[in-house]
């Protein structure tokens, strides 16, 4: 028998350990509540999740009260992340939260700051279903579309490479987009990119000419042109002005 399998015996001491401190997991319905409560958009969720979070509610995942909080974070932000999917958010940003805040729960030192954390990582996916939830329901073909958009911003997307994912005809798919988003695929698309390089600006030390690059613009004057005609702005002056809160990673 390999090493590192745990015997039987090993989990039936803790199982009495469990019993002679009375302490018992919290039970199936009682962990998925706050899951059910996101799913609805209910703000209820983010008391549910920071009550739930407390360790004498939680088994022992770590000796260090610390590194059990975040193990106990992690758990339930993947988990969490599922639920939101199901609810109609485009898996893509969902993950991408997930991640930052995962990231930045892996730095911090404290267990006030990581419950701290549990109450904004679910403020933030709670408001993201609700934002879901005030749009129009997308069909599973658009959800493909915008999972597939936001996966491969690097990258020039057609509509062909659109009708690929769906096996849909461009045409057909054009006028779905239209109907659903309420504007064209290709506006659609620029809109998401000029929204994003506002965010590089701000929260990263990119240069123009990567900007440009990563988000799959021909060239460098053809995205300073672009983004001038839809903020006003030449992107250094927006940079500029936005310069107290750029290159925080992590900021509200």
């Amino acid at each position: 028998m390999s090493e590192t399998l745990i015997p039987q015996s090993e989990i039936t001491r803790l199982l009495h350990e469990n019993s002679e401190n009375s302490f018992r997991h919290t039970t199936y319905r009682e962990e998925n509540r706050r899951y059910h409560l996101l799913m609805q958009g209910d703000m209820a969720a983010v008391d549910e999740a920071v009550r739930i979070s407390d360790p004498k509610l939680q088994g022992k995942l770590s000796s260090d009260p610390v590194r059990n909080m975040r193990y106990l974070f992690i758990i339930g932000t993947g988990l969490a992340t599922r639920y939101a999917i199901e609810a109609g958010v485009p898996q893509e940003r969902v993950y991408t939260l997930s991640d930052l805040y995962i990231q930045k729960a892996d730095v911090l030192t404290t267990e006030k700051a990581l419950r701290e954390l549990v109450r904004e990582f679910w403020t933030k996916l709670v408001e993201l279903v609700q934002l879901t939830k005030s749009d129009k329901i997308y069909s599973k073909p658009i959800l493909t579309c915008l999972n597939y958009i936001d996966s491969h911003f690097s990258s020039r997307i057609t509509l062909r490479d659109l009708g690929v994912q769906t096996g849909l005809h461009p045409n057909y798919l054009a006028s779905l987009f239209k109907a659903e988003l309420g504007e064209s695929f290709s506006a659609y698309l620029l809109r998401r990119r000029i929204e994003t390089a506002q965010a590089l600006l701000t929260r990263t030390e990119y240069t123009y000419s990567q900007i440009a690059y990563s988000l799959a613009f021909c060239s460098q004057s053809h995205f300073i042109k672009v983004f001038r005609d839809k903020t006003g702005y030449t992107p250094r002056q927006f940079r500029m002005q936005h310069s107290d809160t750029a290159f925080s990673a992590f900021s509200g």
